[in-house]
């Protein structure tokens, strides 16, 4: 790079002036200089550029910073350190380009900034181009409402089991969101039934007529099967009993879980929910709603969470009045997701609903319908 030396020269005399004018200026000459053929440069004269351009941002006026981000951001050789500086920087206006639209920022950065910064930032990541799955647990996790329908309708991200999973329990109290998660190409068809199942009339007409026609027969086919199961949650008198027969062996894991087996196998609903809750260590209410969901993704989750083998789990799901059908007809496809999730994976979705529980009790969101008990979390 012929130029390197006057610039250099220049750049000494800039700094040692202590000038923002001659500072600013000359940031601007580097970058001109840079975007004038940034494809043509080797990795040595980009690191050139990208020590040149630092050491004048130091002490730079914002509205150069808000110019410079603008212009690096869609550059996919711009240089690494100037953009790592700028994505890390509090101001949006700032960050904001960069974060949205630059090639230079790896996941583990995407990742560091989402778990340290502030929802605007938060949203401008939701709007890259390509998302990958530690990336969007992390937006879901950690994001509002505007976030997370976001990320959920950025046809290029990637959602994790868990991820995807969080999405449908938040679409529970969002219309505009369970549309989108149900309308993604990617979701599991256990979390689609779950979906589904919770929406609206109107939601599901919006589905039916915005969808791909492929999509839209397997979500008529389901919507049929829904209509055709059985709700059910016993009152807390029903439980009482359970309870009392439970509390006696509570302190024996091994006793408690061989006497679950023989609950689920007997369809004692009642014992049975009392037995996962001891087990779980998750509220009644909170279990009686996952065990009588008209999708199976709870169940396979609170066993999973506790360990239980997939004969006794298989049982658990077979509890419900009317799931015989469902569960014996899905019987491969129950089996495969309960395989493939992981126990840690379970445990902290377990955790993120009774958060979410807690919430809501705290708010006064739930308990003021016709059932106590009835959560947002089928």
């Amino acid at each position: 790079m012929a130029v390197s030396i006057p610039v250099i020269d220049e750049l000494e005399a800039a700094l040692q002036s202590g000038s923002m004018t001659r500072r600013t200026e000359m940031l601007r000459r580097v970058t001109n200089l840079f975007l004038g053929t940034p494809d043509n440069f080797s990795k040595e004269q980009v690191s050139l550029f990208d020590d040149v351009m630092s050491r004048l941002m130091t002490q730079i006026e914002h509205r150069v910073l808000v110019e410079l981000g603008g212009r690096l951001a869609p550059i996919s050789t711009a240089p690494t350190g100037v953009i790592q500086r700028l994505a890390r920087d509090d101001d949006i206006t700032v960050s904001g380009p960069v974060l949205e639209h630059s090639e230079r920022l790896t996941d583990e950065d995407l990742v560091e900034i989402a778990q340290s910064k502030g929802q605007q930032h938060l949203l401008k990541i939701s709007s890259r181009p390509r998302l990958n799955e530690g990336i969007t647990d992390v937006l879901i996790d950690r994001g509002d409402a505007h976030v997370v329908n976001k990320v959920a309708a950025n046809t290029g991200a990637r959602f994790s089991k868990a991820g995807f999973s969080k999405l449908a329990i938040c679409a529970d109290d969002d219309e505009g969101l369970m549309a989108i998660v149900a309308s993604r190409p990617d979701i599991p068809p256990l979390l689609l039934r779950h979906v589904l199942t919770r929406a609206t009339d109107k939601v599901r007409q919006r589905l039916l007529t915005s969808v791909r026609p492929e999509a839209r027969d397997a979500i008529k086919k389901i919507l049929m099967d829904v209509s055709r199961q059985m709700k059910g949650s016993l009152t807390p008198h029903q439980y009482a009993g359970a309870q009392r027969l439970v509390h006696s062996i509570s302190q024996d894991t091994a006793l408690t879980k061989s006497k679950l087996r023989e609950f689920a196998t007997a369809q004692r609903m009642a014992e049975t929910v009392v037995a996962l809750s001891v087990l779980s260590a998750m509220p009644i209410d909170l279990v009686d709603h996952l065990v009588n969901s008209s999708s199976q993704f709870g169940a396979i989750v609170l066993c999973k969470a506790i360990g239980l083998d997939w004969e006794l789990a298989h049982a658990v799901m077979l509890v419900r009045p009317g799931s015989e059908e469902e569960a014996d007809l899905e019987s491969k496809d129950l089996y495969e997701e309960y395989q493939q999730l992981s126990t840690s994976s379970a445990q902290r979705l377990l955790r993120f609903w009774q958060a979410r529980q807690n919430h809501a009790v705290a708010t006064g969101s739930i308990g003021n319908g016709t059932n106590s008990n009835r959560l947002a979390l089928e």
